[in-house]
C-alpha cells in the first residue's frame, strides 16, 4: 500500500458522546520488528464541528495506482453524513503533504462495505445510514472518484437506525445478500436482516428477510441501551468457511449478551446464546490460534474491561467452551 513498505494502521476516531465528536483519521506507524511500539502518528484528517468517523476502506480512487482511503463521516444529523475520500499524496507516509479530502455525496453516515464486482470500473458503496434510517446503494467512478446517476434506496421504511452491512452468502449458493443489523432501544423493533440481491440492482426490489429479532435490551439509568451489535458470517471449522453455509455471530451490545445463530434452511436460522456477560458487547472476532483446525472466539466487556476466548472444536460439535 505504501512505497515505503512500513508497518501501519489506520485510525477511524471520534464518536456521540459529548466531548468526543470532532474526531479524525490518523496513520500510526509501528516498528517494522516490534508491532507493540509506535513509531510516528499522522493526521488523514480532523475536524473541528463535530464530525467523527467510523470505517473505511483502502481504494484507489482515481487510478492514479496509489490506495485511497473512503470513509463516512457524521454529526450525528439526519443528511448531514458525508461519503468522503482522502488522496493519498505521493510521498505516502513519507510524505508531509495533506490527504486532500474529496465529497462524493452526503448521506452515508456510520457504516457501508464497498465492492468492485458489479459494475465495470466503479465502486459500487452499500450504506447503513443510521441518523437517515436508510440503507443505500452508490456507485462511485474508479477513474475520478465522482458519484455515478442517482443513488438506489434499498430500504427507507422499515429497517429504522441502520447499523452494519455486509455483502453475504448466506446459503452458500449463488444468491447473495446485504446482512443488515438495526441498533434500536425498542425490543420490539431490532434485529438482523438480509436483503437479497435483485437481478437487476438498479430497478429491482430488495427482499428483506428477518434473521432474528427481540434482542433484549439492559436497563440503564442514564443512556438507554441499543440492540443489537454487529452480526458476523462465521465458520467454526476453519475448512468449512465458502463451501458450507454460514453460521451468524452476534454482538448483542445493549444486551451485554453474546449470540450464535445456527443455519437451519433458506435465509432461516435458529438463535443461541453464548452468555450474558452482564457488560456491553460491542464487537467479536476470532481466529485459530492453535491450529488445531478450529476457530477460537474472543468476545470483550467493554464494561468491565476484559476479553473472555471462547474455544471451538470437534469433540464439541461447535458448542462453546470457555
Amino acid at each position: 500500500m505504501f512505497a515505503d513498505t512500513k508497518r501501519s494502521i489506520v485510525v477511524p476516531d471520534g464518536f456521540l458522546v459529548p466531548g468526543k465528536a470532532n474526531g479524525g483519521v490518523y496513520l500510526v506507524t509501528m516498528d517494522n520488528n516490534d508491532v507493540t511500539k509506535a513509531t510516528k502518528r499522522q493526521t488523514m484528517a480532523s475536524n473541528k464541528k463535530g464530525y467523527f468517523y467510523h470505517m473505511g476502506y483502502w481504494v484507489d480512487m482515481n487510478g492514479d495506482g496509489r490506495k485511497d482511503f473512503i470513509t463516512a463521516k457524521s454529526n450525528m444529523k439526519p443528511n448531514q453524513g458525508k461519503l468522503v475520500w482522502y488522496e493519498h499524496p505521493v510521498g505516502g507516509l513519507s510524505s508531509t503533504d495533506p490527504w486532500i479530502e474529496h465529497v462524493i455525496t452526503t448521506g452515508p453516515d456510520v457504516g457501508f462495505t464497498t465492492t468492485t464486482d458489479l459494475f465495470k470500473k466503479e465502486l459500487t458503496v452499500f450504506a447503513s445510514e443510521f441518523f437517515n434510517q436508510k440503507v443505500v446503494m452508490y456507485r462511485v467512478s474508479l477513474k475520478d472518484g465522482t458519484l455515478i446517476g442517482s443513488p438506489v434506496v434499498i430500504d427507507d421504511s422499515t429497517i429504522l437506525e441502520a447499523y452494519s452491512v455486509a455483502i453475504v452468502n448466506l446459503d452458500n449458493t449463488k444468491e447473495k445478500q446485504l446482512l443488515i443489523n438495526n441498533h434500536e432501544k425498542d425490543d420490539k423493533t431490532n434485529g438482523v436482516f438480509a436483503y437479497t440481491f435483485p437481478k437487476n440492482l438498479m430497478t429491482d426490489k430488495w427482499v428483506k428477510t428477518t434473521l432474528a429479532s427481540n434482542f433484549k435490551n439492559k436497563f440503564s439509568l442514564l443512556v438507554p441501551n441499543m440492540a443489537p451489535g454487529f452480526p458476523y458470517t462465521f465458520w467454526p471449522k476453519v475448512s468449512d468457511e465458502g463451501k458450507k453455509p454460514a453460521h451468524i455471530l452476534v454482538a448483542g451490545d445493549g444486551d451485554y449478551s453474546a449470540h450464535i445463530m445456527t443455519h437451519t434452511g433458506k435465509l432461516a436460522y435458529d438463535r443461541d446464546l453464548i452468555k450474558d456477560f452482564g457488560g456491553t458487547v460491542g464487537a467479536i472476532t476470532w481466529a485459530d490460534i492453535d491450529n488445531d483446525g478450529w476457530n477460537e472466539v474472543f468476545i470483550p466487556n467493554y464494561d468491565k474491561s476484559y476479553v473472555e476466548i471462547f474455544k471451538v472444536s470437534a469433540k464439541t460439535a461447535a458448542v462453546f467452551l470457555q
